[in-house]
């Protein structure tokens, strides 16, 4: 089963979320989030995001998009933000999928509000079965990578 899962860099703070795979084929936040402020080392990034992909489901109901908030809005109200377009703003982020024990970790380049978060799949690094720490580092040079 495939769990997806992002490590986002804002202001100085970490934010690791959790996606799932609604019954229709899309991803969407699921409300599981954890904030870290950097300093963090790469063992607490690391394990953030495997409690995050161990959040991640399939087979979720498909919400309502149309009306109501959507369910980033509790990482939007922890960080004091009032829009995902605030939010997104200077944000790096990277994309992390989990299929048994492989994982791969993606950069992506920052496209505002409009495009999102777009992967750069090209410096996309795969890893097997790795550590907190190891799984940390890779985020990291991710994170690097990412614009």
């Amino acid at each position: 089963m495939t769990r997806l899962a992002a490590l986002d860099l804002r202001r100085g703070r970490y934010v690791a979320h959790s996606s799932s795979l609604t019954g229709d084929g899309m991803w969407i936040a699921n409300g599981a989030f954890v904030l870290l402020d950097e300093p963090a080392d790469d063992r607490e990034l690391g394990a953030a995001v495997s409690r995050m992909l161990d959040a991640s489901r399939t087979g979720v109901p498909t919400p309502d998009l149309r009306g109501g908030p959507s369910a980033f809005a509790p990482v939007l109200d922890a960080l004091g933000v009032r829009s995902y377009a605030t939010y997104a703003k200077g944000t790096r982020h990277v994309d992390v999928e989990r299929d048994a024990d492989v994982m791969l970790v993606s950069p992506t380049r920052n496209g505002g509000a409009r495009e999102g978060f777009v992967g750069l799949t090209e410096h996309a690094v795969r890893l097997t079965a790795p550590g907190d720490g190891e799984l940390g580092a890779a985020l990291r040079a991710a994170l690097d990578r990412s614009s």
